[in-house]
């Protein structure tokens, strides 16, 4: 290793919180029980109206590493930026609140991170419903350019961004969306990459996503996130930075977003007035982007035959999906219909 300080790295773990009592404790732990010992862990409590704030505190109060912000609602990006702000880590990392750690995870990225003067590494989740996630023998690691991640986005990137290792300066200047209640990560991290002049990606398995049946997706749908294009920003920083490549890989998802918006609304959406205007809203949307998307160069020949099959043939496209990431993804937790 070029640096043998890495134990004396400061590293801060942002965590989110809502309403998570009955998975809080173990991602708590994963992070307390990491062998890097530098670590600092900020628990933002957005307003939870369960048992949650109360067990933030008790691990604050046998435990120096912990910081706890208690705040009123206002969704997981303003907790996030929050966390931000409070960090006073070299290096940031993120957890979702019922989602945890591999026991090596902070040390293994961080190792990789000062051996290649990187500025993000990126590992591999893993998801299921498991208790446990034992850390996996050292793999091989690439080593990309900021630039290059952006090029071939769709086949190097994670678009989470919390299987990953950040130098805090990479944070300059760069906030989740505010009011964003969903795929606020998605939003922002080409900015993320573009931030970085070197990323190392491992395919090593670090970071365990529970599926939580009472998650802000999992638990239905909710009209909050008909206001986030989470693409749009993406498109533009392609159009604005030369990058045609990531343009016309982008512009399709957004037709696919509209979609699962309208599929979740029309599955969950409990009152028919409201379920009927963000239909025909994002109906409208859904046709915009598609023509939009049609005028972008070097469209896939794959999303040219899938848009018009989401749009107007949804049981096939929601089948083509099931199969895919139940077959060939190997995601026995995929449910139809909920899967862009």
């Amino acid at each position: 290793m070029k640096n043998n300080s890495s134990s004396f790295r400061l590293i801060s773990v942002i965590v989110p919180v809502y309403n998570a009592e009955k998975y809080l404790a173990r991602c708590i732990s994963s992070v307390l029980g990491q062998n890097h010992a530098e670590l600092e862990l900020i628990l933002v409590d957005d307003g939870s109206s369960d048992a949650s704030g109360e067990i933030c505190d008790t691990y604050a109060a046998h435990d120096p590493r912990v910081r706890v912000i208690h705040k009123a609602n206002a969704g997981v990006s303003a907790a996030r930026n929050d966390g931000i702000e409070a960090a006073r880590g070299e290096f940031i990392a993120f957890l979702d609140n019922d989602d945890f750690y591999a026991p090596g995870m902070l040390a293994r990225l961080l190792v990789i991170c000062l051996e290649n003067d990187c500025d993000i590494v990126q590992s591999r989740s893993v998801r299921g419903s498991a208790d446990s996630l034992p850390t996996p023998p050292p793999g091989q690691v690439e080593i990309l350019t900021g630039r290059r991640m952006l090029e071939d986005f769709y086949s190097c990137a994670s678009i989470y961004v919390w299987d990953k290792l950040y130098r805090r300066r990479v944070w300059q200047g760069i906030r989740f969306p505010a009011g964003s209640y969903m795929h606020e990560d998605n939003a922002i991290i080409h900015r993320l990459y573009a931030a970085a002049g070197r990323v190392a990606v491992t395919k090593e398995p670090l970071y365990y996503h529970f599926r939580n049946p009472n998650s802000v997706v999992g638990s239905g749908f909710n009209e909050r996130w008909g206001r986030d294009d989470p693409y749009a920003d993406r498109i533009e920083y392609a159009r604005d930075n030369s990058l045609p490549r990531l343009l016309a890989h982008t512009a399709p998802r957004r037709v696919y977003h509209e979609g699962f918006l309208l599929s979740m609304n029309r599955r969950y959406s409990n009152d028919p007035a409201s379920r009927r205007a963000f239909h025909a809203e994002h109906s409208t949307l859904m046709r915009r982007f598609y023509r939009e998307a049609l005028s972008t160069p070097d469209i896939p020949t794959r999303d040219r035959i899938m848009m018009p099959v989401r749009i107007y043939a949804p049981f096939l496209y929601h089948l083509w999906a099931w199969i895919k990431w139940r077959i060939v993804r190997h995601d026995p937790g995929a449910r139809f219909g909920e899967i862009k």
